[in-house]
């Protein structure tokens, strides 16, 4: 057995599993098994498992597990002091090698080793090592790039041959799935995607109706000669809705305009992505066109759009008069903005003004408009960049040893908590992306207390500033002036802290009886005084906290359940709002802290989440 040194004790460790949808030989089943297996015979013990399921290797964009990972190893205290991978393409395919050493680096200088369990070389540093792991990961991008390659190539062969590539389809076109001989097999829904490696998708006309409002936005276009602005709110105030029943996009409407498909030709490798890079324009010499069905508006029609929609790309808008449009604008609004200028018949787009002159506001002060000054976000009026942020975040960290609530909302280097929670989506996501350890609720609540206490907070009650001494002081006098103490007592006495004042300072009221030197009874012992009181009438019973609080009523799991059950078949859905009208039922916020969250309630009496409808839970559809 290996481990830490002068010990036999097991190493931890966390085992990192990515597979990608290359190959299932990289399963992270497999995997599982194969670090099982090495941890075994090397002395070490898993104890956390970090996934990145159906993620590619080539960037860490998107490998939320290996991000976490890398925070992880750098926090203090972390769980593990190993790291358990594969092979070397599991950590990654990186295009740059480099990339792969720095993130092992990062892990060895904080500490932690990281061992590849199939390859010869294991853990080992040695220069030789050293060398043929750069090898390794040089290889490992390799392969990403013929890969890459070759799916390039299949996918345009496909594409000559008629079958759709990709996903995503414009409004009035369906994808339809084939057999291998063309065989219609079924229509394939938005989201959709064919199950058999045989099978193919070809495009085909959409339903009558979407197809005449394709050739009227044609015309719109080229006879009446709109933009696309107006062509959408036409067919908005004529109730024609695209994808998921909204209503037709500037977007969706230039996307029509400009594609083939409407002339019945699918177009191909209009743009390459090679390896997560930016997308690349072709040259039209290297498109790949294939006549699928018979056109959908007149081709004459079509070239006529496209000649349209080259004029425009030309600059029928040039400087001069983009600037005389902003002026006339200014001069009948008294005012400039983004969504003024849009909304200007026979005008410049906001995205034309900023194509010619870099941005708004530059525009602005060539024209003499002086926008007023932007609203405040956070804290000390100051906007904020997601890096000032993240800078911010880490340097918090640093110095308390952890974030909170408090600590960002009175830290003026950082906006306010709500400004964080607005454009991060949750104060964690921002921490995460900070590279920064996320600390579940108990280690929160740990944290701030601990910090609390060393700024001496926790040394006052109602006001009053209770030293260790003077609590035990007060506590002893408590049971010299009645011969016991109890929680009861404690918290109604009108002299001292309450009870749950002491077990937060001293860990429970027993300890403070103990440092007060109190005499300790044994629980028997209790209840027998706590009876002798009842009968001498001299019990001191526990009070409500607040005027008109109901007593507190007993509740178990299956009179919960049955009730829940009952409210849910009674109206067929179920609500948080419906649990607190009903008078015998307890809470909606008791339900969640007695069965971890109400959806796991719901779960247990046989309700679902309801789709399209207001309430969001109730029972099953009957079929």
């Amino acid at each position: 057995m290996m481990g830490v040194p002068g010990s036999n004790a097991p190493i931890r460790a966390a085992q990192y599993l990515r597979m990608s949808s290359e190959n299932q030989r990289y399963s992270t089943e497999n995997q599982h098994n194969a670090i099982t297996e090495y941890a075994g015979r090397h002395g070490y013990v898993v104890v956390a498992s970090y996934v990145d399921a159906g993620r590619s290797g080539l960037s860490l964009k998107g490998r939320d597990a290996l991000k976490q990972l890398l925070s992880d190893a750098l926090a203090r205290p972390r769980a593990f002091d190993a790291v358990l991978v594969l092979d070397v393409s599991r950590w990654g395919r990186f295009q740059n090698p480099d990339q792969a050493a720095h993130y092992e680096f990062l892990c060895r200088q904080a500490g932690v080793r990281v061992a590849y369990v199939s390859e010869p070389f294991g853990e080992d540093v040695a220069p030789l090592t050293t060398i043929v792991k750069h090898l390794k990961r040089v290889m490992a991008g390799e392969y990403s790039r013929e890969l890459s390659a070759k799916v390039v190539r299949a996918k345009r062969q496909q594409a000559q041959l008629g079958f759709r590539q990709g996903g995503l389809i414009i409004y009035g076109f369906r994808r339809l799935l084939v057999d291998p001989l063309r065989n219609p097999r079924q229509i394939l829904q938005p989201g959709q995607a064919k199950a058999l490696d045989g099978d193919k998708v070809i495009v085909v006309p959409g339903p009558r109706e979407e197809l005449a409002v394709i050739r009227r936005i044609f015309k719109l276009y080229v006879e009446q000669q709109l933009t696309f602005r107006e062509i959408a709110r036409r067919l908005a105030a004529a109730g024609v809705r695209g994808h998921g029943g909204e209503p037709l996009s500037i977007g969706s409407i230039r996307n029509i305009v400009s594609n083939e498909l409407c002339i019945g030709q699918m177009t191909y490798n209009q743009t390459t992505v090679i390896l997560q890079s930016p997308p690349l324009k072709n040259p039209e010499e290297q498109w790949t066109r294939f006549r699928a069905f018979e056109p959908i508006v007149p081709i004459e029609l079509f070239q006529q759009a496209q000649a349209l929609r080259a004029r425009c790309k030309k600059g029928c808008w040039s400087d001069a008069k983009i600037l005389e449009a902003l002026r006339e604008l200014l001069a009948e609004k008294g005012r400039l903005s983004q969504l003024l200028i849009n909304d200007l018949k026979d005008g410049p787009t906001a995205d034309t003004v900023v194509n010619h002159f870099g941005s708004l506001s530059a525009a602005y002060r060539l024209v003499g408009y002086q926008p007023p000054p932007r609203p405040a976000f956070g804290m000390n009026a100051k906007h904020w960049s997601e890096g000032a942020v993240m800078k911010g975040l880490r340097e918090l960290h640093a110095a308390h040893g952890g974030v909170s609530l408090r600590l960002i909302d009175g830290c003026p280097d950082l906006p306010s908590t709500c400004y964080i929670r607005k454009h991060f989506g949750s104060l964690d996501e921002a921490i995460r992306r900070a590279g920064l350890p996320v600390l579940n609720h108990s280690d929160k609540m740990r944290f701030g207390w601990k910090h609390r206490k060393a700024a001496g907070s926790d040394n006052h009650y109602a006001g009053v500033h209770w030293t260790d001494q003077a609590l035990l002081a007060a506590l002893r006098q408590l049971h010299e002036r009645h011969g016991y103490t109890t929680a009861n007592l404690v918290d109604q006495n009108g002299k001292t802290p309450s009870a749950y004042y002491y077990k937060k300072r001293f860990g429970s009221l027993a300890k403070a009886r103990a440092l007060a030197q109190l005499p300790l009874l044994t629980n028997s012992q209790r209840v027998s005084d706590g009876r002798k009181r009842g009968k001498l009438g001299t019990l001191i019973r526990r009070k409500p906290r607040f005027a008109g609080q109901p007593p507190g009523l007993g509740f178990c799991s299956k009179d919960i359940l049955v009730g829940l059950r009952r409210l849910a078949e009674r109206d067929g859905v179920i609500s948080a709002q419906m649990i607190d009208n009903d008078p015998d039922l307890p809470s909606s916020a008791a339900v969640a802290n007695h069965f971890g969250k109400l959806s796991k309630a719901y779960e247990l009496i046989g309700v679902v989440r309801l789709k399209g409808k207001s309430i969001r839970y109730g029972l099953p559809p009957r079929e």
